[in-house]
C-alpha cells in the first residue's frame, strides 16, 4: 500500500475511533440513559434496576428529565430494566442492554426515552426521530 493510502487508513481510524458513536462495544466507555417525562402536567415515578445497580424510586416534574451512568461489564451483560407509573398506567422494559441491537437503536452510547401519554418513544439520534417502543398499560 502507498504511504497515501496508510495516511487515509490511519486517518479514517483515528476519526471512527473518536466519534461518540462507535459500533465497536468497549467496558471502559460510559453510556448513558436519559429519561424525559413528557406527559401532560402528570409526574412519572420510575424505578430503575440492573443486576449490579438499584437506581431506587425517582419521580420526575412534568417537563423533567434524569439521567444516569455506567460502564457495561467486561462480559457485555449489563442491562437496565425500569417499571414506569403514573395516574392508572404502567409500563415496565428494557431502557439498555450492552448489545449492538441496542447500540443501533439508541445510536450510540446515549439511549434517550421520551414519555408521552401514547407511550415510550426511543431517540434515534442517527435518524433525529423518535420511535415508539412500548405502549403504557392500564392499571387493574
Amino acid at each position: 500500500m502507498s504511504h497515501f493510502h496508510y495516511f487515509v487508513f490511519v486517518l479514517l481510524l483515528s476519526f471512527g475511533l473518536s466519534s461518540s458513536f462507535t459500533w465497536v462495544p468497549n467496558p471502559f466507555r460510559t453510556q448513558y440513559v436519559r429519561i424525559i417525562n413528557n406527559l401532560n402536567n402528570e409526574l412519572l415515578d420510575g424505578h430503575c434496576i440492573s443486576a449490579d445497580n438499584d437506581l431506587s424510586l425517582k419521580t420526575l416534574q412534568p417537563k423533567g428529565e434524569w439521567e444516569f451512568s455506567f460502564r457495561p461489564n467486561f462480559q457485555r451483560t449489563t442491562l437496565f430494566y425500569c417499571y414506569f407509573f403514573y395516574g392508572s398506567f404502567h409500563a415496565a422494559f428494557d431502557v439498555y442492554a450492552a448489545t449492538y441491537k441496542w447500540k443501533w437503536a439508541c445510536g450510540g452510547d446515549h439511549c434517550i426515552w421520551i414519555v408521552q401519554e401514547d407511550g415510550f418513544y426511543l431517540y434515534q439520534i442517527q435518524k433525529d426521530e423518535n420511535v415508539k417502543k412500548h405502549d403504557w398499560e392500564k392499571n387493574i
